[in-house]
């Protein structure tokens, strides 16, 4: 195989728009989230009747990071610009203008991040870069309303494909994380020695709630210490091959569940996690929204389900028992098209 060949085909070879499109979805929920977060307390971290007031907030932030909440810092303009940003992440998540959407997304976070960066920590830093990358992707390519616009204007519902550079950079960030933030580890004695997770236990400042009954089991702790390294050296290589994917994903998110009974950092395991459906085939993707389909987990709760659909939909008018003879034959047509 020719490298440079394989080189260009990985950065600018057509790849489905899928799995960027899904993950749009999951990330402008977390940024909705976000929002909702720091809405708590708003007044006291971003504007003049906080912590930090008029030209304070500009010295911490520094020449190089402006923010017109540096300028107009009343509770009032802070509101309504939390409030575009998170309007224009609603429309983002509905693919409607998506690129137009996406910048406004990140120019909007961004003025929150830079107005006192003294509060911001990792899963701010991982949301700007996610939300600055987005921005330049063609994630409204698929399941949005501009990918309805365009499947009307070209007459098709074909695949939709891109160019996937943008893409690359979202996958090449994740695993840098991971890489470094377990190379960066390995430089400590407690990591290595087995011992990190036992300091976290005691350390009441960020834990979430109080499990140092842990501290009795020194091997099990040892144990978690050294299975989360290895963890996160695996998730910086094995997610970008098929056949370890799904398996090392599995433990990636049982890595950042069980951190979050011991660490209070909101919303940084389910931007990483979610960052995972970049790496998807689209048939990986497909099989992945059938595990969570609902309909599915209905479909098996046996005859008593069915029984009541048909008291509920005796004629299959309502969509509850004729829901899937519809996606039965909207497949159909889907293989007769193909």
């Amino acid at each position: 195989m020719n490298p440079i060949q394989a080189w260009n085909r990985f950065w600018f070879g057509p790849i489905s728009a899928k799995p960027l499109g899904a993950f749009r979805i999951v990330f402008g929920l977390l940024v909705l989230a976000h929002l909702g977060y720091i809405s708590v307390d708003l007044d006291y971290w971003y504007t003049d009747a906080g912590i930090l007031r008029g030209a304070e907030a500009r010295t911490v932030a520094g020449d190089l990071r402006f923010s017109p909440l540096l300028y107009v810092q009343d509770p009032a303009s802070v509101r309504v610009v939390v409030a575009v940003t998170a309007l224009a992440t609603a429309l983002f998540i509905a693919g409607w203008r998506t690129r137009v959407m996406g910048v406004l997304v990140y120019l909007g976070l961004l003025s929150l991040y830079h107005r006192n960066i003294a509060s911001n920590c990792g899963p701010d830093e991982l949301m700007m870069i996610t939300s600055f990358y987005m921005m330049l992707c063609p994630c409204g390519a698929a399941y949005s309303l501009d990918a309805r616009r365009e499947a009307r204007r070209r007459g098709t519902d074909a695949e939709p494909l891109i160019v996937p550079w943008a893409q690359r950079l979202l996958q090449v960030q994740l695993a840098l994380v991971y890489f470094a933030t377990a190379a960066f580890k390995c430089n400590g004695a407690t990591w290595l020695g087995g011992t990190a997770i036992h300091f976290v236990l005691f350390n009441a400042e960020v834990r979430q709630f109080d499990l140092e009954w842990l501290a009795n089991y020194p091997v099990l702790l040892c144990v978690l210490t050294y299975a989360a390294l290895l963890l996160e050296f695996a998730l910086a290589f094995l997610l970008w091959f098929r056949p370890t994917r799904k398996w090392v994903a599995l433990l990636g998110v049982g890595l950042h569940a069980g951190i979050v009974p011991l660490v209070n950092v909101p919303l940084f395991g389910e931007q990483m996690t979610a960052l995972y459906l970049v790496f998807l085939a689209p048939d990986e993707l497909s099989a992945l929204l059938r595990t969570i389909d609902p309909r599915r987990w209905l479909s098996r709760t046996g005859p008593g389900w069915n029984a009541l659909s048909s008291r509920l939909d005796p004629a299959g008018a309502l969509p509850l028992a004729g829901w899937r003879q519809l996606e039965l034959r909207f497949e159909a047509g889907e293989t007769a098209a193909g």
